[in-house]
């Protein structure tokens, strides 16, 4: 796979304090280029393969699933990243997942044309396996939590400790708005031993009958 340059995000006048290399709000070119980061960040991921086979596409495809999440993300939560663009990180309230965005929100953001983006055999791959994740982290969680929608690091900055930085620095702001505990999903097994060792405990796993894919969910007490 070519290795696309990472988009730049940096800003002169936006930081994060303790956390002053990380920058937030990120503006509407900003979040197209985070979106951009995700969809590289995701492009080899098995569950994302699953959904999109057609490697060709994938990044691209990726990217306008992800630009309406960093939309809404910023409009209801936080959406942080590292100022080269390096790393990217959404994280909504729980009161906002799954998704409640209005119809404004799905127009803006162009949620409203992934359907025949993706296409109706991978929309419906997508919203399928989602829709079975989503329901049973309802079940599970408390009612006054966060929930770490995504996180993504640029192939190039894979292993500088990007990830490590942005989560630390979500959990903080989750803390300091008074949420009880993080919430997150996975698909990729190897994450789940890195996420333990950042202090999250696994809730629940289990592989819908739709997919075949298993996830996941984990949880953190702040």
């Amino acid at each position: 796979m070519k290795r696309p340059l990472s988009p730049n995000m940096n800003t002169a006048n936006n930081s994060l304090t303790p956390h002053s290399s990380l920058v937030e709000p990120l503006t509407i070119a900003q979040q197209n280029a985070a979106a951009k980061v995700l969809g590289q960040a995701f492009a080899l991921d098995s569950f994302m393969a699953y959904v999109l086979p057609h490697s060709a596409t994938r990044i691209q495809q990726l990217s306008q699933i992800f630009f309406p999440l960093v939309y809404f993300s910023q409009r209801h939560g936080k959406v942080i990243a590292t100022p080269d663009g390096g790393g990217v990180l959404a994280w909504v309230p729980g009161e906002f997942f799954p998704n409640t965005a209005n119809l404004l929100d799905i127009f803006r953001s162009g949620a409203l044309g992934l359907p025949l983006s993706l296409g109706p055999a991978a929309f419906k791959r997508l919203v399928d396996h989602d829709d079975v994740c989503e329901q049973a982290l309802l079940r599970h969680a408390s009612q006054n939590f966060a929930y770490l929608w995504a996180i993504g690091v640029h192939p190039d900055r894979a292993g500088q400790g990007l990830g490590k930085k942005m989560i630390h620095a979500a959990l903080e702001q989750m803390r300091q708005q008074g949420y009880s505990t993080c919430w997150l999903r996975t698909e990729n097994p190897k994450n789940v031993g890195l996420y333990e060792y950042l202090g999250f405990q696994q809730a629940h796993t289990e592989v819908p009958s739709a997919s075949g894919q298993q996830y996941w969910l984990m949880f953190q007490h702040l």
